[in-house]
């Protein structure tokens, strides 16, 4: 009798890595995704067929999966996992090279999700110089992997390359002198509106 991927397999390998620091929240995550893969795609070794896996590792609902590892940071599971089914599966010939592709194409993700990376970081490099030329040097700041720029002592914006994505943090600061609600209210009104055209 074959393992059952689901139970088998990605479980004590989730278990492994959770011990190991990766967040709970994401291996519950990956967990209810096979889990509803299964169902659909009947790969389930209790009520279904394990040869049926290769249909799902042939699916969108796959490729979201990878999706979701990558953009947690978390694709090395994904690797085990699915070294750890071309061992358990190998007798069954077009169910291991299906295997084998996945694992190819998981591979390749993870080196474009790095060249990706590096290229937002050489990007990210360019436009810190660009906007020293254009504002004054002491207002632009570069550390590690953020731009931080200083418009004026009460706001500052921030630009950063965090996993494979550029994210842009705006921070203002308003003092309000013994506000009544209504006048605070409207403060962040209007700074809501404004932040809808960013």
């Amino acid at each position: 009798m074959y393992q059952d991927f689901l139970r088998s397999i990605v479980n004590p390998i989730l278990n492994e890595y959770v011990e190991r620091g990766m967040p709970i929240k994401v291996a519950s995550e990956v967990r209810k995704l096979i889990f509803l893969a299964e169902v659909k795609y009947k790969f389930s070794i209790y009520d279904g067929d394990i040869r049926n896996l290769k249909l799902y590792l042939e699916s969108r609902e796959f490729a979201d999966l990878v999706d979701f590892l990558r953009s947690t940071n978390c694709i090395d599971v994904l690797v085990e996992v699915l070294e750890r089914a071309k061992k358990a599966y190998s007798d069954i010939e077009y169910l291991r090279s299906t295997i084998e592709r996945a694992l190819y194409q998981v591979k390749e993700s993870l080196t474009k999700g790095s060249n990706k990376e590096d290229e937002l970081l050489r990007s990210i490099d360019e436009l810190a110089e660009r906007l020293k030329k254009k504002i004054n040097t002491k207002q632009v700041k570069m550390l590690k992997r953020t731009i931080r720029l200083v418009i004026d002592e009460n706001t500052e914006l921030k630009i950063k390359v965090f996993r494979g994505r550029v994210i842009v943090e705006v921070l203002v600061r308003r003092i309000i002198e013994k506000p009544a609600w209504k006048d605070l209210l409207e403060v962040i009104e209007r700074f809501v509106e404004k932040t809808r055209y960013i």
